[in-house]
């Protein structure tokens, strides 16, 4: 009996050790503004409702991409700006976490796009477009 009991003691530990490094460390991260760092290392600081990104705020991811800009219900929406480490940079519109509707993009070659995307894809890249490539952009690049 004592060594399920310490199995299970054991597995709950794991399953939730996440959870334990997952914490509001400065304001009111329920609501308000505070910064809060997520059990993955990614880190928020910015303005909550209901204990979720609401409003204006910066998240930075733990692998070095930042997104700057508006948040609804813990989703990336209205206007922002997304850097990804490796290089390459979006600033536009934004809907349900995904880049939708009009903004530029420029790769690390200093090539840009600019016009409309529609769930995380350019429409047309033939419209507006500033480059020497015409390759289409993935995340990273």
């Amino acid at each position: 009996m004592r060594k399920a009991f310490l199995i299970v003691l054991l597995i709950t530990s794991v399953l939730y050790s996440g959870e334990l490094n997952a914490q509001c460390f400065k304001g009111n991260c329920y609501e308000g503004s505070g910064s809060f760092k997520f059990p993955n290392g990614d880190q928020y600081e910015g303005q909550w409702v209901a204990g979720k990104p609401h409003g204006k705020g910066t998240y930075i991811f733990v692998n070095g991409d930042k997104y700057f800009g508006s948040f609804v219900g813990g989703k990336r929406e209205g206007m922002g700006q997304y850097t990804w480490a490796k290089g390459g940079k979006y600033i536009g519109n934004w809907k349900m976490d995904k880049r939708d509707g009009y903004g530029k993009y420029t790769w690390i070659n200093s090539a840009q796009y600019i016009g409309y995307w529609k769930d995380d894809q350019i429409i047309d890249m033939n419209v507006n477009t500033i480059t020497d490539s015409q390759a289409k952009p993935v995340e990273g690049n």
